[in-house]
């Protein structure tokens, strides 16, 4: 008898493949003033390293959720969230918009480095 073990897919994993399939995550987010967790809804567009601190990133378009830097009334919006700081990442069967939100830039210059970013 074989015994197999699923391994849990890491933020990273996730964040590719729910670019790759262009569909809308929810994960629950802490940022740097909060206490605790938040959830989130947003459309990844761009997944790099933070030119300045060297972190891990998103550069997503927020649709749903709790921001302190952003009130729902002003939802949509972009941001960029650590992926350090994302939990419980899940891939919804929502696709996202087929073109790109206002003002986004697939070569952006918030990072040094880009992994994956779709096209405008």
């Amino acid at each position: 008898m074989s015994e197999y073990y699923a391994m849990a897919k890491s933020v990273d994993e996730l964040i590719l493949e729910a670019m790759e399939k262009r569909k809308i995550i929810v994960f629950d987010y802490s940022g740097e003033e909060e206490v605790g967790y938040h959830t989130r809804e947003v459309e990844p567009w761009c997944y790099g390293v933070h030119k300045d601190t060297g972190n891990h990133v998103l550069r997503a378009y927020q649709i749903a959720g709790y921001s302190e830097s952003g009130y729902p009334s002003e939802m949509p919006f972009w941001r960029i969230d650590r992926l350090d700081r994302m939990r419980n990442v899940q891939l919804t069967e929502r696709d996202i918009r087929a073109n790109s939100p206002p003002h986004y830039n697939p070569d952006d210059s918030d990072m040094s480095k880009i992994f994956k970013s779709l096209p405008k």
